[in-house]
């Protein structure tokens, strides 16, 4: 994974759900597209292929250069960071039991555990870096950290503001720090709070991104602008790798890499952890989602098609398909 220079301008909690609480936007209904994958309905063969087949490797050629889907997670990373930095965290046994800890070291025969409820707004007190944001006193030299509001098992929404890095490439240096700056783009999300977890679907905007690809020992200038919708399978505990979860996404908008735009209208599936594979998933006709399938590119280089007959092989520069024996099934 790339290093990022990532400030979160933005990471406000709304008023936690209940009877009496403020409306929210609902998450979009991302269910029928998820059948989708499961369900492929279109029986593919070359006439279809013939039509659709240089979109397919256009698509995946412009997701995999732009590691558009890296920059949205690692917000969504960079959010999991600070909501676990500020959980609150007791020794649950041994010597120091019902004292706040950080880890198991702070609990002597005992184990450091969440409570569930998170801390906003802590701010030193004094020392070096008094009125500064901090999570615990070792942000604070010569201080202590404090304040703050305790929100307990938080549960509602979050509105996630993020200032993109640009293309200035000092931004790898080690030790670099820039002050965000709104000419370089943002990136505005909404999550779902539950128990300090965070929900499947996480949806938004970005607005004319700008960010650095480093590919090959060189870095390419990248942008996004336009609508994000992602489902990360299932909520998400405090904690848990993101990088290995298969996350599905839904984009409408415009990529730009190395200098070519692309209009992107498209669904697919990723995971950090190894982005080398992809799934498409192909949209025929009108209704959307009335006639799909899934187009893979596998981790080890291979192709396949997942259609309503089932599993079988492809290759986009070859212009064939074939079944498990290499037989050619048709070719266009």
């Amino acid at each position: 994974m790339k290093a990022l220079t990532s400030f979160l301008a933005v990471l406000a909690l709304a008023t936690p759900l209940s009877s009496c609480a403020p409306s929210f936007d609902p998450p979009p209904d991302l269910q029928p597209l998820l059948q989708a994958y499961v369900n492929p309905t279109a029986v593919v063969g070359s006439q279809i292929m013939s039509e659709v087949a240089d979109e397919i490797a256009k698509a995946a050629e412009e997701i995999q250069n732009s590691e558009i889907f890296e920059e949205i997670l690692q917000v969504i990373i960079d959010v999991q960071q600070e909501l676990e930095a500020a959980t609150v965290r007791i020794c649950e046994d041994g010597d120091n039991k019902g004292n706040d800890c950080v880890d198991d070291t702070d609990c002597p025969g005992g184990t450091c555990v969440s409570t569930g409820d998170v801390v906003l707004g802590q701010t030193c007190e004094d020392g070096d870096n008094k009125g500064n944001d901090c999570v615990d006193d070792t942000d604070c030299p010569g201080g202590t950290c404090g304040g703050g509001v305790v929100v307990p098992t938080p549960t509602g929404q979050i509105n996630v503001n993020y200032i993109c890095p640009g293309w200035d490439e000092r931004q790898f240096d080690p030790g670099y720090k820039a002050d965000p700056d709104l000419e370089t783009g943002r990136i505005v999300l909404t999550m779902t709070l539950d128990s300090g977890g965070i929900g499947r679907v996480v949806w938004g905007t970005a607005d004319n991104c700008l960010y650095l690809v480093p590919t090959g020992g060189e870095n390419f200038e990248a942008s996004y602008d336009g609508g994000i919708a992602l489902d990360l399978g299932d909520p998400v505990s405090p904690g848990e790798d993101i990088t290995k979860l298969i996350v599905t996404f839904l984009m409408e908008g415009d990529i730009g890499f190395d200098g070519d735009p692309y209009r992107i209208n498209q669904s697919f599936r990723v995971t950090l952890e190894n982005t080398a594979g992809l799934t498409i998933l192909v949209d025929l006709a009108d209704p959307a989602l009335s006639q799909t399938f899934n187009y893979i590119f596998e981790v080890d280089g291979g192709q396949a098609i997942r259609d309503a007959t089932g599993l079988f092989g492809c290759n986009l520069e070859d212009s064939r398909c074939f079944d498990k024996d290499d037989n050619t099934l048709f070719s266009w």
